[in-house]
């Protein structure tokens, strides 16, 4: 929020002007050194919550989980490296905006470079990382692509990474900065946007499943019995070798998949889904098995097979 609150601030101070067109250069270099600080948080924070939706659903996978996390933690270490030099661009730092010649600055050209670069190889693994991670699993290759589709889709943010890497090189050494730093504000905005949108896909997904089901329960008067029910039921003529368990509708494998793990409780960190036993549990590739019991009372039989008193 506060990254998309300085684009407007800085269109108000002359962003999307002509350099020469602008009287408070001071105050729009200001805002843009504000822009630049606030960029690496934006971007770690939207990428960890992108790559900790593959960490909650492959959390059975510890080989993957660890990669995904040594991955997390290189990006990690680069952003907070980011961020001090970005926050000392300028020494003194009020040189950056005041351009005191006597300031001795970095070249704000190498750190947009380098922050594009950064943003587009870490995007690109973000979009490629679930192809390996989910093809192995056993489910349909529609699901799979289904899955795939959802789990990279956080990946498209790579087409705005890729566009700050050109307009950097193509522009960065412009004297018209009002206009060339405003469009670098914007693509990050998108970037970032386009990345927390996809991170909300796997929880809306769970949100559409249940407004569906519940319309469907609602319009067909079906409730739900809980599994720890006990039925009694008195029998005649039951023996025991006709006593069977409860069989679980083919249909219900679908509830212990690895598709029900990745779709329906797609990277919903956080979120407590309710399945059909009454438990509560968390996003993830979840091996459950219902067991159901059945009792039956042989009293009649018993009796009619009692030997006779003697006289």
């Amino acid at each position: 929020m506060g990254y998309c609150g300085i684009a407007i601030v800085v269109g108000k101070y002359g962003g999307g002007f002509h350099y020469t067109d602008v009287d408070t250069l001071t105050e729009y270099r200001k805002f843009c050194y504000i822009a630049t600080v606030l960029y690496c948080p934006m971007a770690l924070f939207t990428k960890i919550a992108l790559l900790s939706i593959l960490v909650r659903i492959f959390s059975p996978y510890k080989s993957r989980v660890r990669f995904i996390y040594g991955f997390l933690a290189a990006i990690t270490i680069y952003y907070v490296i980011a961020e001090i030099v970005k926050i000392r661009m300028c020494d003194p730092v009020p040189g950056y905006w005041t351009m005191d010649p006597n300031a001795k600055c970095l070249d704000q050209r190498a750190a947009l470079i380098a922050d594009s670069v950064i943003s587009m190889v870490s995007d690109i693994l973000i979009l490629i990382l679930p192809l390996p991670l989910t093809w192995s699993l056993q489910m349909s290759r529609n699901k799979k692509l289904r899955v795939i589709g959802m789990l990279s889709a956080g990946g498209l943010a790579t087409a705005f990474s890729i566009y700050r890497i050109v307009l950097v090189l193509r522009d960065g050494s412009s004297p018209d900065i009002t206009i060339f730093f405003i469009c670098v504000i914007l693509s990050g905005n998108a970037e970032g946007g386009m990345g927390l949108i996809c991170a909300c896909l796997p929880s809306l997904n769970i949100l559409i499943a249940k407004v569906r089901n519940h319309s469907y329960r609602s319009k067909s008067g079906y409730y739900e019995q809980q599994s720890t029910d006990m039925k009694l039921s008195k029998v005649k003529g039951a023996t025991p070798s006709n006593t069977t368990g409860s069989r679980r509708d083919p249909e219900d494998h679908e509830l212990v998949s690895d598709e029900s793990g990745l779709i329906t409780h797609a990277g919903a960190a956080g979120a407590v889904v309710d399945n059909p036993a009454g438990r509560k549990s968390r996003g993830g590739i979840h091996k459950t098995v219902d067991v159901q019991q059945t009792v039956e009372v042989l009293a009649d039989r018993a009796a009619s097979t009692s030997p006779p008193r003697g006289y």
